[in-house]
Parts: C-alpha cells; sequence; structure tokens
C-alpha cells in the first residue's frame, strides 16, 4: 500500500507500473506513440524513413516561403532570410531526392559524368519495375510531379503581385525539382509507357469527341433540312388545294 519512491537523482513521472520514469527516457506507451504514425499511415510502405524524408525538405521549403510571403510581418527585412533558408532546404531536398528516396523508393539513379570536356548522363533502373513496392512508388511518383507543379502556381502569384524579389527562390526549386523530374523520368521506362498510353488515350478521346460532334451536326443538320423541306411542301400544297371565296352579300329591303 506504500506509494513507490523516486531514487535521488532521478526526476520524471511514474509510468503505469510504478517504476521511475527519468527525464530523457521514454516509456513504452510513449515510445508506441512515437510508433503509431509509421505503424498506421507508413504501414503499406517498405521504406517508411526514405518516404518521410522524401516528403521533408519539400514541405519545409514551401511552408517557409509561403509563411514568408503571405503571412510573415515584415517581410521585407527579413526576406534575405527566407531565401537562404528556402535554397538551403532545396537543395537538400535535391541531393536526398536524387542520391537517397530514388534508389530505395522506386529502384531508380540518375548522375552525370565528366569525361574530359564532355559531360555524360547515366540513367539506371531495376530491371523489373513492378517488383517496387506500390505505396512507396506512388508517394515517390506523386510528389516528385506536385511539388514543381506547386511552386509554379505560387510563381505566378508572385509575378502578379509583381515582387520578383521572391522569385529567386521559386526559380531554384524549379530548376532542383525540375532536373529530378527530367532525370527520374529518363530512368523509368515505366514513366514513359504511361506518359505515351496518356498521350495516345488523349489523342484518342480528342478524336472520338471530334467525331461524335461532327456526326451529331450533320444529323441535326439533315433533320431540320428535312423539317424546312416539309413545311414547305405543306405550306405549297395549301395553297393550291385551298378555294377561292367571295364574300357573301347581304341585301336589306
Amino acid at each position: 500500500g506504500e506509494e513507490p519512491v523516486t531514487p535521488a537523482g532521478l526526476t520524471g513521472t511514474m509510468d503505469h507500473q510504478g517504476v521511475p520514469n527519468a527525464g530523457g527516457v521514454s516509456s513504452p506507451q510513449q515510445q508506441q506513440q512515437g510508433g503509431a504514425f509509421s505503424q498506421t499511415v507508413l504501414k503499406e510502405s517498405a521504406h517508411p524513413v526514405a518516404c518521410i524524408f522524401h516528403v521533408l525538405f519539400k514541405g519545409l521549403a514551401l511552408g517557409l516561403y509561403i509563411y514568408g510571403v503571405f503571412f510573415a510581418k515584415n517581410r521585407s527585412s527579413n526576406f534575405i532570410t527566407f531565401t537562404v533558408f528556402c535554397v538551403l532546404f532545396l537543395a537538400a531536398d535535391f541531393w536526398v531526392t536524387k542520391n537517397v528516396t530514388g534508389r530505395l523508393l522506386v529502384g531508380l539513379r540518375w548522375w552525370n559524368q565528366v569525361e574530359g570536356d564532355n559531360t555524360r548522363w547515366i540513367f539506371e533502373s531495376k530491371g523489373n519495375e513492378a517488383t517496387v513496392n506500390p505505396f512507396d512508388r506512388r508517394i515517390f511518383w506523386t510528389v516528385l510531379y506536385m511539388t514543381p507543379l506547386t511552386w509554379a502556381c505560387l510563381g505566378l502569384i508572385e509575378l502578379f503581385r509583381l515582387e520578383l524579389g521572391w522569385l529567386i527562390a521559386v526559380c531554384m526549386a524549379l530548376s532542383l525539382n525540375g532536373a529530378n523530374v527530367y532525370g527520374y523520368y529518363k530512368c523509368s521506362s515505366d514513366q514513359k509507357a504511361k506518359f505515351q498510353q496518356m498521350m495516345a488515350e488523349g489523342a484518342q478521346r480528342g478524336a472520338m469527341a471530334a467525331f461524335s460532334s461532327n456526326l451529331f451536326g450533320m444529323l441535326v443538320g439533315n433533320q431540320a433540312a428535312a423539317a424546312a423541306g416539309g413545311a414547305d411542301a405543306a405550306s405549297t400544297t395549301s395553297s393550291i388545294t385551298q378555294p377561292t371565296t367571295t364574300p357573301a352579300q347581304q341585301t336589306y329591303v
């Protein structure tokens, strides 16, 4: 019935078993709560840490830029600070995406090799991209494509607002993210096939829509012409067959 005594020199709370939890040492409950995110959201991933870092630096750069442009009170005085940190986050994201997450999540890698005065670009991929984890592949390509699109929208907003100084971070983001998009697109035969299929489907849908509209226009035009011809024939027949009458005369006595 006595309460457990915490030894001298240890500070902290008591866990559910009455064992003192010293400062800096996490209890089993805290460890379970800390791993709940990876067990729920990233449970389908084969490389959850790589997924987190694939999104982390992109999100930090975008969040810092959006805060500096739209919510910071002293935007002009802190412009250099926001720009420098954005560029640092973008550089870190470029290195992580190019050298780590692409290799782990989708099995792709690209780099350039300098040979004298020439630069040779090398693109590598796994033999069969179908063996890649579907969740990791979806996270990788979705984030890779959406990030430059988001930066492009932010750049258009700054152009309309005529605040060209903030476009420094936007241009850096578009160049670094665009390099990764181009490099991994060249690596992936699966993405090339999907892109070609998408273009073929788009062309086929456009041709079908044009053919349907032309066919519909021809049918409507033929029906209208037939209706107009029937109306003209009816009016001609009525004018031929209608008898000529004279008004009756009345005689008053």
